[in-house]
């Protein structure tokens, strides 16, 4: 069955690999699932997909006798301390409404997902021992450091600092014990090469589940080159400003209904509105206790007409769920 539930292909884009999951997916076998994220000022819909997938897999997982534990990696160093991307009272208001949201999903749909603050697992001796480890093989082999600077997003591989950020995401994934990590298509830039380099080191070589793409809604006017980037990428989950498109992004928990319908309705790309009703079929099939079902229902013949009524009906559901807990 988990090889049924991972080649959904309206679920999930990619796995590294099918076979390695498998292989550890035995009775007794403790298995730890990790999902990384930034976060901004909003709560963004796609988070759901994310949060239900897990929940799915590790009840999956479950019944094969596995002792699986998910965890929420919440990157608040990462982006206060390494990218300096935000200021450190700005991230932990904005972390501390991350946390809730993502709460109140296990609450509402039966999860069991843990949470790790970044800030607090970077002060573990295992943590500054890996780190170590990592920062020293770095200095000493050429070859690795290759790899290691390959998982450098290209926009910031101008900073001589740079080289950090995948050197104490690796430190997270060890110090975790992560076997399965889960993540936008986006990460695959990261993940190849840690794969290749992990072992390098003697630190274990994890898994990767990548999820379909999600895509702004709306009508959003994108200069070609951006669009380029989300045709191949998408928008990011967690954050919902991502590519500076958040009007056209959905936040249940602070956006009214009736924005977000007039959202849903001014929708011209399918996959949008794919992506959503998506979501709303793992919500449902979660509230239903059908977490068995390796297949989602939905009709690839409707119209984009009738498909945003299908959205719109979905999304009701789910507004109402989150407002009515």
């Amino acid at each position: 069955m988990i090889k049924e539930y991972l080649t959904q292909k309206r679920l999930v884009e990619k796995v590294l690999t099918i076979d390695e999951i498998l292989s550890i997916s035995q009775e007794n076998q403790e298995i730890n699932i990790m999902m990384g994220q930034t976060f901004d000022s909003g709560q963004p819909i796609d988070m759901m997909k994310y949060a239900l997938f897990i929940m799915e897999l590790e009840d999956i997982m479950d019944t094969r006798g596995s002792k699986v534990s998910s965890t929420w990696l919440i990157a608040d160093h990462f982006m206060t301390n390494i990218n300096e991307d935000k200021a450190v009272k700005e991230a932990l208001e904005q972390a501390e409404a991350r946390v809730n949201y993502l709460k109140l999903l296990n609450k509402i749909y039966g999860g069991n997902i843990g949470f790790v603050f970044s800030s607090n697992l970077s002060k573990t001796s295992e943590y500054l021992k890996n780190l170590e480890e990592l920062k020293k093989e770095v200095n000493e082999d050429s070859r690795f450091r290759e790899k290691v600077f390959e998982a450098v997003p290209l926009d910031r591989r101008s900073n001589p600092n740079s080289i950090n950020y995948p050197l104490e995401e690796l430190a997270v994934i060890q110090t975790l014990k992560t076997d399965i990590k889960i993540g936008p298509k986006y990460e695959i830039k990261y993940d190849n090469p840690a794969r290749e380099f992990s072992p390098m080191i003697g630190f274990k070589k994890y898994s990767a589940i990548y999820l379909t793409n999600c895509f702004p809604l709306g009508s959003p006017q994108i200069e070609p080159k951006l669009r380029e980037e989300i045709e191949t990428f998408g928008v990011l989950p967690y954050k919902k400003d991502s590519k500076g498109l958040a009007q056209y992004r959905i936040d249940p928990i602070n956006d009214n209904e009736k924005k977000v319908n007039a959202l849903i309705r001014s929708t011209n790309d399918p996959r949008a509105l794919n992506n959503l009703l998506i979501i709303s079929e793992l919500a449902k099939r979660r509230l239903e206790g059908k977490i068995f079902s390796t297949s989602l229902s939905i009709n690839n013949k409707l119209s984009l007409k009738e498909k945003k009524e299908f959205v719109l009906e979905g999304y009701k559901k789910i507004y109402n769920s989150l407002k009515n807990y």
